[in-house]
């Protein structure tokens, strides 16, 4: 497929996902939903990442690790920090007990299943949790979707035109520092104008934040996905493949879609909370 196709495949892929995501974080009535769309993402995110554990002979734990994650997820629905923790920790155990169970006495293989609970359940997990946070909720993962989504746009649009110099090119060759910084301006953009609509629209229930942290938010999230970009490029480039799935076309896997998501959403729920502001 030429440039020009894969780009209009990736904005029609964008133009279907984006509006469903909306709708899920802002219907008043349906968090359960919200949580649902989220959990389904884990669980099929967790089945690529354990594929591509397994392409160099590690032998993961994957449907348990798939179960756990998802629950460590879903556990999230009671928005609350400690309940999230402790079923994290209860999946830790699980996947440990189902390693000596089935015999796979492996350091690496034990190692890869519980790092997938953390990387694509637990990360995730905080995008729930922010959507429950009291009055701000929606507000905030509309600031987590589009400083990412701005983010990843701005840098394969600024890396195809006029990117030069190459920022990891032995870990993700088409990557750039024009990209790159083209991505962190688009956020710090994107916040701006999000600062100007909470001000305008009051039922947005926008955070209370002043201009310059509205700003500061911005440019750590996009720092910190872009950071997860590489991280899953990373992952891709030992496993030796080009994308983590397909379920996303002109994208590739939800991995290759939500890895900047899973890195920052976590960032972002402990930069809203009072533990973060006190």
């Amino acid at each position: 497929m030429s440039k020009s196709g894969a780009f209009e495949l990736r904005v029609l892929t964008a133009l279907v996902i984006l509006p469903l995501m909306v709708f899920l974080i802002w219907a008043p009535r349906l968090q359960w939903a919200f949580t649902g769309f989220i959990v389904s993402l884990v669980a099929i995110g967790l089945y690529e990442y354990y594929a591509i554990a397994r392409s160099d002979g590690t032998i993961p734990e994957t449907v348990g690790g798939i179960l756990s994650g998802a629950l460590v997820t879903l556990s999230a629905h009671t928005y609350q920090l400690a309940a999230t923790t402790l079923a994290f920790y209860g999946a830790c155990i699980l996947v440990s007990v189902l390693h000596l169970v089935r015999g796979r006495h492996s350091v690496t293989g034990l190692a890869a299943s519980v790092f997938g609970i953390a990387y694509v359940g637990w990360f995730a997990a905080h995008m729930v949790l922010l959507h429950g946070i009291s009055r701000t909720g929606p507000a905030l993962v509309t600031i987590l979707l589009f400083s990412v989504a701005l983010t990843d746009a701005a840098a394969y649009l600024a890396g195809s035109a006029i990117g030069k110099h190459k920022m990891a090119p032995k870990v993700s060759p088409n990557k750039t520092w024009e990209g790159a910084i083209a991505g962190f301006l688009a956020a710090l953009a994107g916040m701006a104008v999000l600062y100007l609509l909470g001000h305008e629209f009051p039922a947005l229930s926008a955070p209370a934040w002043s201009f310059a942290r509205f700003l500061f938010t911005g440019a750590v999230l996009s720092v910190v996905a872009q950071t997860g970009d590489l991280a899953e490029s990373f992952m891709k480039r030992s496993a030796g493949i080009k994308d983590s799935g397909f379920i996303f076309p002109g994208h590739g896997g939800v991995l290759d879609r939500c890895d900047g998501y899973l890195f920052a959403a976590p960032v972002l729920y402990y930069m809203a909370t009072p533990l973060f502001c006190a």
